[in-house]
């Protein structure tokens, strides 16, 4: 439950900032474009997701349309399955997977972006990978929290386009806990790709169920 917790601030992270306060300028190429890059994604969050009058179905509209653009939605969930299990998917399998992952996604989180309650995302520094990688380093400012909660940012590029591969809160991986839980379950199933579809589409149920109760909560109030 606590993973869960924290890797929901993680994804939280991705809109819920005003503003975004640089306190360092990258000296090369890659870690510059990174850095502009998380900037831009908070921007187009923040005017786009945190409207409340919006819809569900807008939202996740919205949203999808969002990680499209700045996540590398796709290379995460290969990652996230394994080369393994990938490999060893038929064609049908694989869009059956990639679908579920992006539906569970939009599903699970679409909607949470209107919580917004004066969170604040600070760029403290940008270090340089390889040439094509950089990691933004950013502390998220929370009300009423004893401190700032420490969020980074794995960007990627091919040619002149980047994204973000990976999330890291306090120094926990998103794409590597949920790789993790995935490999566990599939072992636990004797590598059936099938089984991890069926309980995907569980998941998915329950995330729309939860969500649409939560809106129907949030309309009477």
């Amino acid at each position: 439950m606590f993973i869960r917790h924290v890797l929901a601030a993680g994804v939280l992270a991705f809109c819920l900032s005003i503003t975004v306060q640089s306190k360092s300028v990258a000296a090369d190429e890659i870690g510059s474009r990174a850095e502009a890059l998380i900037t831009k994604l908070a921007d187009d969050a923040i005017a786009k997701l945190t409207d409340p009058s919006v819809g569900l179905a807008e939202q996740e509209n919205r949203f999808r349309e969002i990680m499209k653009e700045y996540v590398a939605f796709q290379t995460i969930a290969r990652w996230v399955l394994g080369g393994r299990y990938w490999r060893a998917a038929s064609e049908e399998q694989r869009d059956r997977y990639l679908t579920l992952f992006e539906q569970l996604m939009v599903a699970t989180y679409a909607h949470r972006f209107q919580e917004y309650s004066g969170e604040t995302l600070a760029v403290a520094g940008v270090r340089k990978i390889d040439e094509e990688q950089a990691l933004v380093q950013t502390t998220l400012k929370r009300p009423n929290a004893d401190k700032p909660l420490r969020v980074d940012w794995r960007v990627r590029g091919t040619e002149d386009k980047l994204k973000v591969i990976d999330i890291m809160v306090e120094g926990l991986s998103m794409a590597q806990t949920q790789r993790s839980e995935f490999s566990s379950f599939l072992r636990s199933n004797g590598g059936d790709v099938n089984a991890l579809l069926s309980d995907l589409e569980g998941r998915l149920k329950k995330a729309r169920a939860e969500r649409l109760a939560s809106n129907q909560e949030a309309a009477q109030k």
